[in-house]
């Protein structure tokens, strides 16, 4: 008779679920609903399965050195500098500390060129930032999953409500009788389509024709993309920025090519961050903070209902 002690890959395998999951069930940790958790431990049950004292410490973060469970955000940004240059993602990760509070989670800033095509070690949540189509719906099937941003369909998501903010930009534009108007646009993510969709919405319907260049987010792409603009339509009154860090470098354009902002040329950004208020930019608020909060408020509770889209506004500054 096979007198061995049950291992936790023998109640995985009779359970039907990972080991990670049996791991997390049989400890209580976070990652397995009630029902799993039940199914487990009574399998655990008949098998007469025991965890090693020392192992359950492990595992739960109770006794020595371990590990933690850990929320991950997970950032696809091919811009290297993206961390340091861009104030969104430090805005995101102080909303999810903010709502981990107390909890015993680590959280972990993955940073990627291109969306990631495997991994060995899910973690219990993701936060999925700039990852719409398959790529995002792949890693929702590893772990529980909340994109900052609308996703693949099925993956729960949080955003600011993009489209109103570019037509809060437009229409600004607009009702300042501004006439000769240009945009920098972001890359093709839904955030940016969205903005894109809001902005040239309003001019369509207002009569007035946009002269565009799609960028990435970055001020050196957005610093050629006007100065390219200003060649292109040496007239422009109006430049839209679909973001605070594409304002920068249409900002600096624009000085540098002699235009006074707002005299000759007006200039509105979006996200309305630390960047805004320093250059006494006009830009769209969007709150991200609350927006990352609610991510991982859902991600700690699934069974709360998602927040949906948080709203926008417009802060008229200086520069419009």
């Amino acid at each position: 008779m096979d007198k061995r002690h049950p291992t936790l890959a023998d109640v995985a395998r009779v359970a039907g679920v990972s080991k990670t999951t049996a791991s997390r069930a049989i400890n209580g940790a976070y990652g397995t609903s009630p029902t799993v958790r039940d199914h487990v431990r009574g399998v655990a049950a008949r098998l007469g399965f025991a965890p090693h004292v020392a192992a359950r410490a492990l595992a739960t973060g109770r006794g020595g050195p371990h590990r933690r469970d850990r929320i991950e955000v997970l950032i696809v940004d091919p811009d290297p500098a993206a961390m340091s240059a861009k104030p969104f993602y430090g805005r995101v990760l102080a909303g999810a500390m903010r709502a981990l509070g107390g909890e015993d989670l680590s959280l972990e800033v993955r940073r990627v060129a291109a969306a990631p095509s495997d991994e060995d070690d899910a973690p219990f949540g993701r936060l999925l930032i700039n990852l719409p189509g398959e790529a995002g719906a792949a890693l929702a099937r590893r772990s529980r999953t909340v994109a900052l941003g609308r996703s693949a369909p099925g993956v729960v998501f949080v955003a600011p409500d993009n489209d109103s903010g570019g037509s809060q930009a437009a229409a600004h534009l607009v009702a300042t009788g501004r006439a000769r108007i240009g945009a920098v646009f972001g890359p093709s993510t839904p955030c940016a389509d969205e903005r894109k969709a809001g902005f040239l919405r309003v001019m369509a319907g207002a009569g007035v024709p946009v002269a565009s260049v799609d960028g990435d987010f970055t001020r050196s792409t957005a610093y050629a993309a006007t100065r390219e603009l200003l060649r292109r339509e040496p007239e422009l009154d109006a430049v839209f920025a679909a973001c605070d860090v594409t304002a920068m470098g249409v900002l600096q354009a624009l000085r540098e090519t002699g235009r006074r902002v707002p005299h000759d040329v007006a200039v509105v950004g979006f996200d309305g961050s630390a960047l805004a208020e320093a250059a006494d930019l006009s830009s769209v608020y969007m709150p991200v903070e609350e927006e990352a909060a609610s991510a991982v408020r859902c991600l700690l509770d699934p069974a709360l209902p998602p927040a949906g889209r948080l709203p926008t506004s417009l802060t008229v500054r200086g520069s419009s």
